[in-house]
């Protein structure tokens, strides 16, 4: 029998490629199960995984920065 192993939400969050805050977010909408063990809080790596695919617009795929949003709506 193999043990689960879980990850931290920092963890996590560099790993896909987001900010914690997206993570927290995700947990709040109730997308993204957590578990708790009184105040910490641990991710399955595999829920996050299935998270990410299941909602392609939450890809990791690097975005343009505001500056660059900013310039192609003056333009």
């Amino acid at each position: 029998m193999t043990m689960r192993t879980y990850e931290s939400l920092p963890t996590a969050a560099a790993r896909i490629g987001v900010s914690v805050k997206t993570i927290r977010r995700r947990i709040a909408e109730g997308v993204l199960p957590v578990y708790r063990c009184g105040r910490i809080l641990r991710l399955d790596p595999d829920d996050v995984d299935a998270m990410f695919s299941r909602y392609p617009q939450w890809s990791t795929a690097p975005q343009a920065s505001a500056r660059a949003r900013t310039a192609q709506r003056a333009s």
